[in-house]
């Protein structure tokens, strides 16, 4: 009876720690240059040369919902003069990944125990993904912010619903523009 009640907190525990791990947020990595007074800029346009491994469909989709969110972020689009240039790298891989299901049966007494454990292999379609944006002033062309990051879906939820997919990522990318500069800390009486 023990045992059944220590399997069950064993499995509610694995479960709850599959879920934290899925749940994380998307943490991509940004950098920046500090001496760019980033409040002046106002205007950007894209690279011609764009590296974007999608469909044309997915493509345009993808795009859209970069310049809506550039321009949530004060952001206006124009070829005339911009203060900026962006380069946009997508790249996307299909794979499979092999999660092993173990279940095993034990049993014992006093000083003696007898168990045995089976590994049932799992394979799933995934796709892994890469976003990547540059960000380069557009009169010295040197590159002043990125945010980058990769994560993995699965290939079911990827292919039903791509809109939502590119909105949170490029969210989640565009989300720590423009940065925030820390201040220099006034020093105290005691400093």
């Amino acid at each position: 009876m023990k045992i059944i009640k220590y399997m069950k907190i064993i499995i509610v525990l694995g479960l709850s720690f599959f879920l934290f791990i899925n749940c994380q947020s998307i943490k991509p990595t940004v950098d920046y240059d500090t001496n760019t007074n980033f409040t002046n800029i106002k205007t950007y346009d894209y690279y011609t040369n764009n590296s974007i491994q999608l469909n044309q469909i997915d493509s345009l989709n993808f795009m859209k919902n970069l310049d809506n969110s550039l321009i949530n972020k004060g952001l206006q689009r124009t070829s005339d003069n911009p203060d900026v240039y962006i380069a946009v790298m997508v790249s996307i891989a299909e794979g499979n990944d092999v999660n092993t299901v173990n279940l095993g049966v034990g049993g014992g007494s006093g000083w003696f125990g007898l168990g045995t454990n089976i590994g049932i292999p799992i394979k799933k379609r995934i796709i892994n993904y890469t976003f990547q944006i540059d960000m380069d002033n557009a009169h010295t062309n040197q590159l002043i912010w990125t945010s980058k990051f990769s994560n993995t879906v699965d290939y079911n939820k990827y292919s039903n619903s791509k809109t939502t997919l590119f909105q949170e990522n490029i969210n989640a990318l565009v989300k720590n523009y423009p940065p925030k500069i820390a201040k220099p800390k006034k020093k105290n009486y005691y400093n």
